[in-house]
């Protein structure tokens, strides 16, 4: 669910094993899912035939609890959820009860609605949830990113521009000259 850069990284390496891969991105440009041999379906094609469920998408109104306990209904008995994209896509009560009933055999999740989750969270404590502590901004790739973005800043700073990503400065910001 999800078909933008880490979606169709995440269907490229799954062909690259040999699986039959389906997507469902309502933005996904069909050329591209057509060059790695992707299938482009339906939200509820994809809920009633995938036996793996990989999340990739953003946290929005329309994606908040897109996987709840009507979407668990309609899934394949024994599929199995992976979750590293957003917290609050997946409503974490429902798939308890989807992990209990036998709907999802498996859950990895790397992300929760709230970080971290709680001590007594039922989610975390299944027998069938494996979870990891949002290592998304972990990855050697991401951390490069972070780098790069931080010395363009240190380059900007000392030209005299005002940081895009300045959490603290006024929008219209003071001007180089009212420093000195």
């Amino acid at each position: 669910m999800g078909f933008g850069k880490v979606g169709s990284e995440v269907a490229r390496r799954a062909k690259g094993l040999g699986l039959h891969v389906i997507a469902h991105d309502p933005y996904a440009p069909a050329d591209r899912a057509r060059a790695i041999g992707v299938e482009l379906v339906g939200f509820e094609e994809a809920l009633a035939t995938a036996d793996f469920i990989s999340l990739h998408m953003p946290l929005t109104p329309a994606t908040a609890k897109v996987l709840n306990d009507d979407t668990f209904a309609k899934m394949k008995k024994g599929v199995r959820i992976v979750n590293v994209a957003r917290g609050g896509v997946i409503d974490e009560d429902a798939l308890v009860r989807a992990l209990d009933a036998g709907i999802v055999a498996q859950a990895a999740l790397d992300v929760f609605t709230e970080e971290p989750p709680a001590k007594d969270s039922k989610l975390i404590a299944h027998e069938r949830v494996t979870v990891t502590p949002h290592l998304g901004a972990s990855t050697m790739e991401a951390q490069e990113g972070v780098a790069i973005e931080i010395a363009e800043a240190v380059i900007g700073a000392l030209k005299g521009e005002l940081a895009a990503t300045a959490v603290n400065a006024p929008a219209d910001g003071p001007s180089r000259e009212n420093l000195n």
